[in-house]
């Protein structure tokens, strides 16, 4: 039975706490035993042997994922893993360095993989946007673990108690494979994937491609400043007791250290750097205490790079890292994240352990090699550093997807075939309001000209027409189909009237598009009625001109919110005839920052209003529905003007979906694209909207729903 989110979030922040303790103090046990019995120059090939099983043990799990899920596969580790810390414990007394050997490889191997198919089960379990708090929770725990676990190889430093931490650790490894089976059943794969899948994703996908360098190289990167501390401390302490003591504290250190950072730090810096910034604290931080230790290298230098490396790994980078595959689908997640996790980690230990080797050649001596492995350090650092800055674009596209595949999902009643409309807007700056009306001038004059031979004798008994008290004449000219062009601005007064509305609107249109200064003129013209204001744009939104865009624009200022509302869905009514029109970006943010900064009163009064004249029928009304929403289907349509307008539609509809973890998709993506400025404001109408989620409308034959999809924003009927 799957448990209630907030429980299932409680028991994975219980269970990251025994889950660390072993991973670290194993690390601790495992180091010890190690430079015991072998000199610290063999660290290379021990190291390149495990990152070599690490890699097919990688593989294999990437492979069964999918079949059987991230919970069972997590058991199935965790326990293997405790069988073999017991076995461990068995044969220490017996054959030491054969068991030092097995250790290292051992716990280097299933170690991660324990908390990469944790990280799977936790990572599928929540929604992307509630997984941020989850993953910063768990966090905490699993640092609170560390301290507890080198803590414990600490007070058990004596060499004769390791055989009694090895079966401590076994005992560890039951604990968590019951809290990775009660956290609460994921997604179950429907079918089985293809052959090669993982590999063929990071192949196909850029995104995965970045994320899978950026791993490899911090992979280097670990091994090589965790080597140059090694060989330090190997030099330092002459027995496994100061060795085990040193690594205890070390490791409960960095624990602790990691928990700081964690719970005061990480939080708020994913809300203000984003990812990018985030993770790129681990590369930039060894790039600056390995380089110091580079030039002077003792003991501390050395652990002072490998703890920055070990701190911001764990803590910052973690935190981001985890979340890059919240926007991949469940079963490409599956196949690719171990792959990535743990086999690109470890080729990147692999290459390490090489350049390492060679380092040893080359310098004759262990401790000779320290300061090269951590200039080498410093390069891969800042290699890394580059990728790192690139993926907070690319998790943003991978949110649009996700939201794209997400959307399609909702239900058989509600799928249709988006087509990707890209209408990214370049900034053009404030328009100039003056200009406008001076441009219109002009065209007003030219246009006069060239019809001077107009017959005066008709167009004053038009005119005489348009002006009657008599509302049939009134409508006998406006339906006459030669009603002259010149008298537009005396059609234009009459959208005002409602019983002149339809006719005279009918007129305008075919005046079009000569009349177009005419009617931006009277748009921008804050003495033109109000009712004849709003009524302009359903005229303009048939021309792609600049004049009738910037027009449009113009009219987003408008202290009317029927004008604003009516002008930005002519606006993305042009822009999806069009997708060349352009919509200035800076324009268009202002004005959704000024309609969210209205407070809650003036919401409820555009509503009352809109009740009355509502008239709009399109794409995000739709999906709305409640009349109560009209402001913030305005804001939508504001938005899909810069921002792609697919993944815009796609968001809002998956706010009104049942679905706890589409939703937190949508609020995910609309939290990275958003601005600060617009998202603060906004963010609590729509997490309102998304905590009542609408109930699946009624069956839709596929054609009309596929129509109705891609209709015009703007169809609607006339003025009332």
């Amino acid at each position: 039975m799957e448990q209630p989110r907030e429980r299932a979030a409680s028991l994975a922040v219980l269970t990251s706490i025994p889950m660390v303790g072993q991973l670290i103090a194993g690390r601790a046990v495992r180091d010890t035993l190690f430079l015991t019995e072998y000199d610290a120059a063999h660290l290379p090939t021990v190291m390149l042997a495990a990152a070599g099983t690490s890699l097919a043990a990688a593989v294999l799990v990437g492979r069964l994922m999918p079949r059987l899920g991230p919970r069972r596969m997590a058991v199935g580790i965790t326990l293997a893993n405790a069988a073999i810390f017991a076995l461990e414990a068995l044969l220490l007394e017996a054959a030491p360095r054969v068991v030092a050997v097995v250790a290292y490889v051992h716990i280097s191997t299933l170690g991660a993989l324990v908390v990469s198919a944790f990280s799977s089960v936790v990572n599928e379990r929540f929604d992307p946007l509630y997984a941020k708090t989850v993953v910063t929770q768990v966090g905490i725990g699993a640092t609170l673990g560390g301290v507890l676990g080198g803590l414990a190889a600490f007070v058990l430093s004596d060499t004769k108690q390791l055989s009694v931490v090895l079966w401590g650790l076994g005992a560890l490894g039951i604990l968590v494979a019951l809290g990775a089976w009660s956290i609460g059943r994921s997604a179950e794969p429907r079918q089985a994937p293809e052959s090669s899948a993982a590999a063929t994703s990071i192949r196909a996908e850029p995104y995965l491609r970045r994320i899978a360098l950026t791993i490899v190289l911090l992979g280097v990167v670990g091994v090589l400043v965790d080597y140059a501390m090694k060989a330090e401390a190997d030099a330092a302490f002459a027995d496994s007791s100061g060795l085990l003591s040193f690594f205890a504290v070390f490791y409960m250190v960095t624990s602790l250290l990691t928990f700081v950072v964690q719970a005061g730090v990480a939080k708020p810096l994913l809300r203000k750097v984003g990812l990018g910034g985030a993770m790129s604290v681990l590369p930039l931080g060894v790039v600056l205490t390995a380089g110091l230790g580079a030039v002077w290298t003792t003991l501390g230098t050395a652990a002072l790079a490998r703890g920055t490396q070990t701190v911001a790994s764990s803590s910052l980078f973690r935190s981001g890292y985890e979340l890059l595959y919240n926007p991949l689908p469940p079963m490409r997640k599956r196949a690719t994240k171990a792959v990535v996790d743990i086999a690109c980690n470890r080729v990147g230990y692999g290459l390490g352990s090489v350049l390492v080797m060679g380092i040893i050649a080359l310098t004759g001596t262990a401790e000779a090699a320290a300061p090269w492995s951590l200039w080498l350090a410093v390069v891969a650092a800042m290699i890394a550093l580059a990728l790192v800055r690139q993926l907070q674009d690319g998790y943003v596209d991978a949110l649009g997807t996700s939201l794209r595949e997400g959307a399609v999902s909702l239900g058989s009643d509600d799928v249709v075939d988006a087509t990707t409309l890209h209408t990214l807007a370049k900034t053009a700056g404030v328009l100039d309001r003056q200009k406008i009306l001076d441009s219109v001038a002009a065209l007003d004059a030219k246009r006069l000209q060239g019809e001077a031979e107009l017959d005066r004798e008709t167009a004053l008994s038009q005119l005489a027409g348009l002006l009657s008290d008599d509302p049939e004449q009134v409508m006998q000219t406006l339906l006459d189909e030669s009603l002259s062009p010149r008298l537009a601005a005396h059609v234009i007064d009459l959208l005002g009237n409602d019983v002149f509305a339809t006719p005279a609107y009918a007129a305008l249109e075919r005046m079009q598009p000569r009349i177009t200064g005419q009617l931006v003129d009277a748009l921008c013209n804050p003495e033109s009625p109000a009712a004849v204001r709003r009524r302009i744009p359903r005229l303009l939104r048939k021309n792609d001109g600049d004049l009738c865009v910037h027009g449009l624009v113009d009219g987003l200022g408008d202290d009317e919110f029927d004008v604003r509302y009516r002008c930005a869905h002519a606006l993305a009514h042009v822009q999806k005839r069009n997708r060349s029109v352009q919509v200035p970006k800076d324009v268009v943010m202002q004005t959704v920052e000024r309609e969210v900064a209205a407070d809650h009163a003036v919401w409820e009064q555009q509503r009352r209003r809109d009740d009355i004249s509502a008239e709009i029928h399109g794409e995000i009304d739709v999906l709305l529905q409640a009349r109560d929403d009209r402001n913030l289907e305005h804001v939508f349509t504001l938005l899909s003007l810069t921002l792609d307008r697919e993944a815009v539609i796609l968001s809002l509809r998956a706010l009104s979906s049942p679905d706890e973890k589409l939703r937190g998709t949508a609020l995910e993506y609309l939290h990275n694209v958003l601005p600060d400025r617009v998202r603060d404001p906004l963010w609590p109408r729509l997490t309102e909207r998304s905590e009542r989620p609408q109930a699946t409308p009624e069956a839709t034959p596929p054609d009309e729903l596929l129509k109705t999809m891609q209709s015009i924003m703007l169809d609607r009927d006339l003025a009332r």
